[in-house]
């Protein structure tokens, strides 16, 4: 067969067609691998701060870039967190956070004769002294805020614990038992944040209710959450 100029430059324009091709399609393959790394998915033993490091940003930067994230101490297996770009404008969102965790949550409480559980000192057998433990009628809390949903479901726990993550060292001072195993109906504390024990579950995991958490001020949520992130007042 007698090849002619017109069928190699055939030849040629064809290879050039498919070369630019495969060029494009592993500029796209790269493109949708950084477009993929952009955002990760939380796993077992994660912290907004070990993902941060991890990627070479601040927790706060994540923390300002990702809305859905209520509390930066509290992430969970499952969550999808962006990673922002070092350029990027962010929302100031964690010294709001910081802010809302420092309010005195604590009010008056009106004492009803007869139905006064007056504060009492709890006897210590081991050490033969005496525990300060305070008064636990009521609630003192202001509602809406998790602190407040912690006693309202666990009642016989004293007022004035301070705020969420102060819970079980205050409570341990008075003499309650605390520890790190999960158990049904004892309160779960992580920074900055208190509350319920509904369930334990058999992969690590625990179901909590809290007030003024993924559900938002005021209101009352269920999450189901990695156990070892808590430590608990029984």
């Amino acid at each position: 067969m007698k090849i002619t100029t017109k069928m190699v430059l055939l030849s040629i324009l064809t290879f050039t067609v498919l070369a630019n091709g495969a060029t494009a399609s592993a500029t796209d393959d790269k493109a949708t691998k950084k477009t993929e790394d952009s955002v990760v998915t939380v796993v077992a033993g994660d912290t907004l701060e070990s993902i941060a490091t991890k990627y070479k940003r601040t927790y706060v930067e994540l923390f300002n870039a990702n809305a859905s994230i209520i509390n930066p101490n509290a992430i969970d297996v499952g969550d999808i967190v962006r990673i922002p770009k070092e350029t990027e404008e962010l929302p100031n969102r964690y010294d709001e956070f910081v802010a809302s965790q420092v309010v005195y949550q604590a009010q008056p409480v009106t004492y009803v004769y007869g139905n006064y559980n007056a504060p009492s000192y709890v006897a210590n057998s081991a050490t033969n002294d005496y525990t300060y433990r305070g008064s636990s009628v009521g609630n003192t809390y202001y509602q809406g805020y998790c602190t407040w949903y912690a006693k309202d479901r666990r009642p016989d726990l004293p007022n004035m614990l301070g705020n969420g993550g102060q819970w079980v060292n205050n409570a341990a001072a008075q003499g309650y038992a605390t520890g790190s195993t999960p158990q049904v109906g004892a309160i779960a504390e992580t920074a900055g944040h208190v509350t319920y024990v509904e369930a334990v579950n058999n992969n690590g995991t625990i179901t909590i209710s809290e007030m003024n958490g993924a559900a938002g001020f005021g209101n009352v949520g269920t999450r189901t959450v990695s156990a070892n992130d808590y430590r608990y007042i029984y």
